[in-house]
């Protein structure tokens, strides 16, 4: 149970982290951005709400509890992650489904109402629940699906991550006047924390009425595997084992005798988690892997394609320092190619990423705009194979 393996204020910690993010963003969203009434969404506000169709919002909802019925089986079967992690998520899932239930009916049946296209994913899968695969089409379940495989795979193992990160921020509370180096370390997981909310609020709410609904998943499995890389299980062996790059040493152990460089060190490394942490925020509630949820220009966006990537690849040089090792400067050469192939990796993914944007138009124009005005516009000019070329359709 949560409240055995985590703690319950962790546990609680946790939830109203996401709500304090995910409630003051829809009501920005739907009051002042009207998102709802974009035509991206499928929806028609304006025309009079057609009658309940309680037969077919019956299907749908027959779809939504069948998939998560099934992810729930695919994780109890394959155990990808520790099946204790994933079944406190679930128990803490159960606990709330009094409140999760009754509006998840409620905005299917509202939804249902104005779609241009009712017969979604979810109605879809419901069909084929039912027993009724002939009047299934194939190619919007199979896409339906897809979505749900981002989903069922990263949500769940984002939220233990967010418990954790909780329990670590409750626990090491009195770093924060144990001096400044101690202080840092806690506002790193402070950050963490926030940007495992935006995570998991974004993987939660694919729904239309958001427009944050899943246009298309990434078909490229170059993409998945790049990916998958980077997080678990397969990161143990990717950075954990054929690619680790650390050796037990932080930045602090190296600088903890160096106040003011120590400072400057400190600021440089939550400046950069900063960034990181402003680039997930400029998604909204849009922000998922491997996904295509709208094309995003706003924030540090506005700057370069992959802030995120960019951010997150030189906070891991500040925080493990790969230059300085105790097994002298080989070792530290090393540790320095390593860490360049996981940036390598990163950039592979920022690769496919764009590969499979390049079917939206929008992103297209945005890309080729950054071409010319991005913060690496320069940078591209000299190194050619660094500028976006879009991909053949």
């Amino acid at each position: 149970m949560v409240v055995t393996a985590l703690g319950v204020p962790a546990v609680i910690a946790a939830f109203l982290c996401l709500l304090a993010y995910a409630l003051p963003v829809a009501v920005l969203e739907l009051g002042l951005l009207k998102v709802h009434r974009r035509a991206s969404t499928g929806l028609d506000w304006d025309r009079p709400a057609a009658p309940v169709n309680w037969r077919r919002v019956g299907i749908k909802l027959i779809g939504f509890f069948g998939t998560l019925g099934a992810v729930a089986l695919a994780h109890w079967a394959i155990r990808l992650y520790q099946i204790e992690e994933i079944a406190s998520v679930g128990a803490l899932l159960l606990a709330l489904s009094w409140i999760i239930a009754p509006i998840v009916i409620a905005y299917f049946v509202a939804v249902d109402r104005v779609m241009i296209a009712p017969r979604d994913g979810y109605w879809q899968a419901g069909k084929l629940l039912l027993g009724r695969s002939d009047q299934v089409d194939w190619p919007a379940l199979r896409a339906f699906a897809m979505g749900w495989v981002v989903k069922g795979l990263f949500l769940p193992i984002m939220l233990v991550y967010l418990i954790g990160a909780h329990q670590r921020l409750q626990v090491n509370i009195d770093m924060v006047t144990s001096g400044h180096l101690l202080a840092v370390r806690w506002l790193t997981d402070f950050v963490a924390a926030c940007e495992l909310a935006i995570v998991c609020v974004g993987y939660t709410l694919t729904v239309r009425a958001l427009d944050a609904h899943i246009r298309s998943t990434n078909p490229y499995l170059g993409a998945w595997l790049v990916t998958l890389a980077c997080y678990e299980p397969f990161n143990q062996l990717v950075s954990g084992r054929l690619l680790d790059y650390t050796d037990g040493i932080h930045w602090y152990d190296w600088l903890g005798g160096l106040p003011i460089l120590s400072w400057l060190w400190a600021l440089a490394l939550l400046a950069s988690f900063a960034v990181w942490l402003w680039a997930t925020a400029a998604f909204g509630l849009r922000w998922s892997n491997l996904t295509n949820r709208g094309i995003i220009t706003n924030g540090p966006y506005r700057f370069t394609k992959h802030p995120d990537y960019l951010a997150k690849s030189i906070f891991f040089w500040l925080i493990h320092m790969p230059f300085l090792s105790l097994g002298g400067p080989i070792e530290a050469l090393r540790a320095c190619l390593l860490l360049g192939l996981i940036n390598a990796i990163y950039f592979l993914r920022a690769r496919m990423e764009e590969k499979h944007l390049s079917a939206d138009p929008d992103y297209v124009a945005y890309a080729m705009a950054m071409n010319q005005r991005g913060m690496f516009s320069q940078l591209g000019r000299l190194v050619p194979a660094l500028r976006y070329t879009p991909a053949p359709a």
